[in-house]
């Protein structure tokens, strides 16, 4: 992993400026482009027109660079960070995750990251525990903080609200996401949506929700 003396975090909930945008769009572009192994620092510095020194400023190594890529690939994916989920009933909420989850999942550029991950991941063992942090990880972690609210205000009944949020996202996939990355099966339409995200939703409040009385 290529890294800079002195840095040792990622500019985590800093204001996006023109420049990190540049380093990311041009991170972005390389990686799809040429792959994780074959971009350098130096190269991403330059697609970006500014100095590596500027790079590593916002950014430690390339595998931080990396998972920014990711967090903002899924947050410009769904127009919304699911971090800012409504405290609202899940039969309203869960619906909503459902698709957004779905849209992420078959964008070309999540795909293509994926792919990327799931090859290199063996030479650059960072690749995969970032792009797990930055996808799987961060959107069970958001879920599973939006059903820990729902089993507090008495709707749901959940012990281990991870394991739940992982259940209801693995439903939402169903066997989408494995035809899409082996490339045997269409992208799924608005009407495959609805009806994945709908049985999703039933069946995970069949299992969750708390019984009457």
């Amino acid at each position: 992993m290529e890294a800079a003396a002195g840095h040792s975090a990622v500019h985590i909930g800093v204001e996006s400026t023109p420049k990190r945008n540049a380093i990311v769009s041009a991170a972005s572009r390389l990686f799809l482009d040429s792959g994780y192994g074959e971009t350098s620092m130096d190269a991403i510095a330059a697609e970006a027109e500014v100095s590596k020194r500027t790079v590593y400023s916002y950014f430690p190594g390339k595998d931080a660079l990396f998972e920014a890529v990711m967090t903002d690939l899924c947050e410009s994916e769904t127009g919304m960070s699911n971090a800012d989920l409504p405290d609202d009933p899940a039969d309203q909420v869960l619906p909503c995750v459902g698709r957004n989850f779905l849209k992420i999942i078959s964008s070309d550029m999540v795909l293509t990251i994926f792919r990327i991950a799931a090859s290199e991941s063996a030479r650059f063992p960072e690749l995969g525990d970032t792009f797990y942090r930055a996808g799987p990880q961060r959107s069970i972690q958001n879920l599973a903080a939006y059903l820990r609210g729902r089993e507090r205000a008495g709707e749901l009944q959940i012990a281990d609200p991870e394991m739940a949020a992982a259940q209801f996202l693995a439903l939402v996939k169903s066997d989408y996401f494995v035809r899409l990355v082996l490339g045997v099966g269409p992208k799924p339409s608005e009407a495959d949506v609805e009806r994945v995200v709908s049985s999703a939703v039933q069946v995970f409040l069949r299992g969750y929700s708390r019984p009457a009385g």
